[in-house]
């Protein structure tokens, strides 16, 4: 039994190292807080400015007087919501710093990187289509789209980070769509979604996990096991034998794992790798996550094919005399936006989950090569 608890306890750790080194784990509960707070105020400024009666008739779909008016409140809105999100990012950033250096891990590393790369597509996306509602005078449009797009933002970048992310998003999805039909309600449900929501979930991750002990309850503390990957990554460069007589688990992960660099490349021993040809290699090794990884390129290439087909159809309703092809410029890219969203989505879990399958394999495959020299030894006949 004793080989089979080792074992057990090995992969255990192989575990939690992938997870480590995967997700971003650094952000702060109170940023979340302090947005929610901001965008409350944000929202509250814009209502007493601009009062009840003359928001909500400038936010009507059918309002068509009162140009002046509208320019004004184009602009106060855009310097009020700039002001809300410069706020919102300096706090988030100073906070999450301030947690990173507390539990001696890095901000700028190769999870941050992804969660960045993850929400700007999404965010870029959604600020264009903001900046076109606003030039076309539809400024009901422009609080639900912030809603849905952050959102998609949201539930994109969930998988680098904690999965708590990913219900929030989902939630501000949701209230982006309603506020599309209860436009009277628009500035009110940005606030739920923008302020409450924000407020809610800062509070329950930073119980969650800011209070928590920076070191668990293990035999061997998270610091010291991200300090030995990073000094065996090293080590491992200079000299490594195949069989030293005994297990280590980092040292393993650290000479087998990958992690993707983009579509056809990846990254295994602080080396760079491209080409198909390549990555084909490593995932002979694993079947399961060979398949896992041709179902998310398959996924990718559909939405990236539904993707340009709502931007040949915004396109061509944009340069249409016709008014009422705005409604079709509307519903065309929300829908093939939120659809090409959620397809990229799932195919970069696949692709994450293809390459822990891959790394999971040959980790196994590395279990089982040091069990048998540990019987030749024992057993040489």
């Amino acid at each position: 039994m004793e080989p089979e608890q080792e074992s057990l306890h090995t992969l255990h750790e192989i575990r939690e190292l992938m997870e480590k080194s995967s997700k971003f784990l650094s952000l702060s509960g109170l940023s979340g807080v302090f947005a929610g707070i901001f965008a409350l105020l944000g929202a509250t400024i814009a209502y007493i400015h601009f009062k009840t009666d003359w928001l909500t008739e400038i936010l009507k779909p059918t309002g068509l007087a009162h140009k002046t008016g509208r320019q004004e409140i184009i602009l106060f809105l855009f310097l009020d919501g700039l002001l809300v999100l410069s706020l919102s990012l300096v706090c988030g950033i100073l906070l999450t710093v301030r947690k990173a250096q507390k539990r001696g891990l890095k901000v700028w590393n190769g999870s941050s990187r992804r969660l960045l790369r993850a929400m700007i597509v999404p965010l870029a996306a959604g600020g264009i289509f903001c900046i076109a509602m606003l030039h076309y005078g539809l400024i009901w449009l422009v609080f639900p789209t912030t809603l849905i797009f952050y959102g998609l933002a949201l539930v994109t970048a969930a998988r680098f980070t904690y999965p708590e992310v990913r219900y929030l998003g989902i939630c501000e999805i949701l209230i982006g769509c309603l506020a599309l039909f209860m436009t009277n309600y628009a500035v009110l449900l940005w606030s739920v979604g923008f302020g409450l929501l924000h407020i809610l979930y800062g509070l329950v991750m930073h119980k969650k996990y800011d209070l928590k002990s920076p070191e668990p309850r293990s035999g061997i503390g998270t610091s010291l096991l991200l300090g030995m990957v990073l000094c065996s990554s090293i080590a491992t460069a200079q000299s490594v034998t195949p069989h030293t007589g005994e297990r280590n688990p980092i040292r393993w992960y650290d000479q087998e794992s990958i992690y993707m660099q983009g579509q056809n490349s990846y990254v295994k021993q602080n080396k760079l790798y491209t080409g198909n040809k390549a990555l084909m290699k490593e995932f002979s090794i694993s079947p399961n996550g060979l398949n896992m990884y041709f179902r998310s390129r398959r996924n990718r290439n559909i939405g990236l094919a539904i993707s340009l087909a709502g931007s040949v159809g915004t396109i061509v309703s944009l340069f249409s005399n016709d008014r009422d092809s705005w409604k079709k410029f509307i519903w065309v890219s929300l829908g093939t936006g939120v659809a090409a969203t959620m397809l990229n989505a799932r195919a970069n879990n696949q692709r994450d989950q293809a390459v822990w399958i891959r790394n999971r394999d040959a980790l196994i495959m590395m279990e089982a090569q040091q069990s048998q020299y540990e019987a030749t030894q024992k057993d040489p006949q």
